[in-house]
């Protein structure tokens, strides 16, 4: 069993304090009872800074977390015993399709079905991400609240809607927008490629990486020296995100021309 109070004694913010604590309870409860645990959905950054937490303190445990599809900006977190392969099928996420007609209505937004949702008394833990298309939105919910919202949104403001739950495997998620650039950086080091990335000073990514606000893959990675690769996906807390797509080349002054993609 893990030890709570030792493994939170540095956290300062009151909120992040609280939320850890839940989520180590779920930890517990898998190491204890030998059964997979979920968390709600929170935050991505919330999940990286948890399992960095846990990684400080050389906790192995099989972890592992999934928002419905790939790139998801909000996520369960699975905590699974040694004898359980984890698998995104195991998560308790459903999608809950919403359409309206758009001829009788003025175009709804994130904010208007997320509102929605939340004013039928549903706690923001169970909502995870909300796709927005044409005429209608996919919205991640947790299992235990999908039959609940399905019978009891009638509206999205004052759009009549109407509703039906697909399974994760009814539906092919659309792949995140991105914005492609070439940049040119002196090498494939962290630093130099945020700092090509975001057009910021190598010294302004250097504070960032020593706040541990830069992840690879989603992982935090201290050493600005460390070189990236093709397919990385890079965060940069409070910027955004970016994925090496190629190296294109490089100039006549020998620097890289890299093409990149940043997340929109």
């Amino acid at each position: 069993m893990i030890n709570k109070q030792q493994l939170l004694s540095n956290i300062q913010n009151k909120d992040d304090k609280i939320l850890f604590s839940k989520i180590i309870d779920q930890l517990n409860f898998c190491i204890k009872n030998y059964e997979p645990t979920f968390t709600e959905f929170l935050p991505m950054l919330k999940y990286l800074e948890i399992n960095s937490l846990l990684s400080k303190q050389h906790i192995d445990q099989n972890i592992f977390c999934f928002g419905g599809f790939e790139n998801a900006e909000r996520v369960i977190i699975g905590f699974f015993p040694e004898y359980i392969e984890p698998e995104e099928k195991s998560f308790p996420i459903s999608i809950l399709e919403v359409t309206y007609n758009e001829k009788y209505s003025r175009e709804l937004t994130h904010r208007d079905f997320l509102g929605s949702l939340l004013g039928l008394g549903i706690d923001r833990g169970k909502v995870g991400d909300i796709i927005i298309e044409d005429n209608k939105a996919l919205c991640f919910l947790n299992n235990d609240i999908i039959d609940y919202i399905n019978i009891n949104l009638e509206k999205v403001g004052r759009t009549k809607i109407k509703t039906k739950i697909l399974s994760l495997n009814d539906y092919i998620i659309p792949k995140p927008k991105l914005e492609t650039k070439n940049i040119i950086v002196s090498s494939l080091r962290l630093d130099a490629v945020l700092a090509g990335a975001f057009n910021i000073s190598r010294g302004k990514v250097s504070e960032y990486i020593k706040g541990e606000k830069a992840f690879i893959n989603f992982v935090i990675e201290p050493n600005g020296a460390k070189n990236v690769k093709t397919t990385d996906v890079i965060t940069l807390r409070g910027l955004g995100r970016i994925k090496i797509l190629d190296i294109v080349g490089k100039t006549k002054k020998d620097r890289i021309v890299l093409n990149i993609g940043k997340y929109i």
